[in-house]
């Protein structure tokens, strides 16, 4: 007796894992390196020219930050080559260091009219942010792995800092101040911009970011 032949439900194929940092040229890896460190001088640099301006200042806290943050991704994407490991993902901390660089930088051409004649401004205000934002576009690959709720945990970030200004006294910027009428349009103009720079990082890295995985050869 002969049986029927089993129907087998194909299997869908199992995802490649990500790429180590091995499979790339060494020079990618160099460029990648040298240009966060470009950052970081351009972070201590505008920090620096501030003769020790104040962390409650958003300028100064996000140029400190991203100099120890980018400081981190650079030592952790070295350790993992060294190691021959996967490139850390490193997506959240980068997401939030550029999305607190590009609100500075919109906040300072547009709520506060600022200009970068000084060399402080010219860094914190304009080089930073765009290195930034380069190194967000077209350096690394791991923030294709960007989650869509990465930026209201970024908000989240710049909410805290909100909350200790305001307790801190400080008057740096006039339409943070809870008793000017313009205090809550501010505040909502600072959310609805920082969750729409996130969200725009988050889409064009999912949708034009390069491939972040090398899939292996399918039997014939």
């Amino acid at each position: 007796m002969h049986h029927a032949p089993t129907y087998q439900r194909p299997r869908p194929a199992a995802p490649a894992p990500p790429a180590s940092p091995s499979d790339r040229p060494s020079g990618t890896l160099l460029g990648e390196t040298l240009w966060r460190v470009l950052i970081v001088v351009c972070a201590v640099l505008g920090y620096r020219a501030t003769d020790g301006g104040t962390l409650l200042g958003l300028s100064q806290l996000a140029s400190v930050a991203a100099a120890l943050g980018y400081s981190a991704v650079v030592v952790a994407t070295l350790t993992a080559a060294a190691l021959r490991r996967p490139e850390p993902p490193t997506a959240w901390l980068r997401g939030l260091l550029s999305v607190s660089l590009l609100v500075v930088m919109v906040t300072w051409f547009t709520a506060m009219g600022g200009g970068i004649d000084e060399t402080w401004s010219f860094f914190e205000h304009l080089l930073t942010p765009l290195a930034a934002l380069v190194d967000w576009l077209c350096v690394g690959r791991r923030q294709r792995d960007s989650r869509w709720w990465y930026p209201l945990t970024w908000g989240g970030a710049l909410l805290a800092y909100l909350v200790v200004y305001l307790f801190s006294d400080a008057a740096i910027y006039p339409f943070l101040d809870p008793s000017d009428p313009t205090f809550l349009p501010a505040l909502a103009t600072l959310a609805a911009t920082t969750l729409a720079l996130g969200y725009a990082l988050v889409a064009t890295a999912r949708a034009t970011g390069p491939a972040e995985a090398v899939r292996a050869p399918t039997a014939a």
